[in-house]
């Protein structure tokens, strides 16, 4: 069962790389309705892709619990990881107090990529990313909705994901949350393969500190917090500050 559940999210990751692909040459100029259409499909996918495909494998599981609980096999990985972070044996951080001290934190780089964003254009220079993430970016005020779309589904069904369906499913294969939250997040990375080199090690260095958020905090929904965070600064945020609210279509 469990190497059936394997083959199936593995499934499901090489569909969704084979559409991710597609942006490699979504370069040009489309049609604004085009574009709207192609958020949209990027959406549906996700949700089915990852979403969808790591519910069906926790209900197999029989481990839908792990929604909201952290499950054990992954408790002895999340010991290590507070007391790597905060040294002795640390309890487990308070999510709450952790999840404020995510919202300040992004807000705070949020301010500062502004702030950087605004002295560039000043320069007469354009908007700095890290990778290449232009074929997302919202180019008028109706698809910055869709870039907050694509930003709370990508923070909730890659975490799902990633976070935790891959990881458990290996773990349970292996006998090692290591090696499943290790290779989970190396795949995490190769899934932003649109982005280049740049943006894939950026990609991979955020999901590793997605997994020491949840393993410190024993919360899914922290990390899926910090995700939505990020990419509503990248593709929300940013856009709109550089003129896309402007734009109706």
């Amino acid at each position: 069962m469990t190497g059936a559940l394997l083959a199936l999210l593995l499934a499901s990751y090489a569909w969704f790389l084979k559409g991710a692909a597609v942006l490699r040459r979504w370069r040009g100029p489309p049609a604004p309705r085009s574009r709207r259409q192609r958020l949209q499909r990027w959406v549906a996918r996700a949700w089915l892709l990852f979403g969808a495909t790591s519910l069906v494998a926790l209900a197999l599981l029989g481990r839908l619990d792990a929604l909201w609980r952290l499950p054990a096999e992954f408790v002895p990985l999340s010991q290590v990881t507070r007391t790597t972070l905060l040294g002795g044996d640390a309890a487990p951080g308070d999510p709450v107090l952790l999840a404020g001290a995510v919202v300040v934190g992004m807000g705070g780089g949020a301010l500062v990529g502004l702030v950087i964003a605004f002295w560039r254009r000043r320069r007469g220079k354009g908007d700095f990313h890290i990778g290449q993430v232009g074929a997302l970016l919202p180019r008028s005020r109706s698809e910055l909705g869709w870039g907050a779309a694509l930003a709370m589904t990508a923070g909730i069904v890659e975490e799902l994901f990633f976070r935790l369906a891959l990881p458990l499913v290996i773990t349970l294969l292996t006998g090692s949350a290591l090696a499943g939250f290790a290779v989970a997040t190396l795949l995490f990375g190769l899934a932003h393969g649109y982005q280049r080199w740049p943006g894939m090690l950026a990609t991979t260095a955020a999901g590793a500190l997605f997994v020491a958020l949840y393993l410190h905090g024993g919360a899914l929904w922290l990390a899926m917090l910090a995700h939505v965070l990020l990419d509503m600064n990248s593709l929300v945020l940013r856009p709109a500050f550089a003129g896309a609210w402007r734009t109706k279509h």
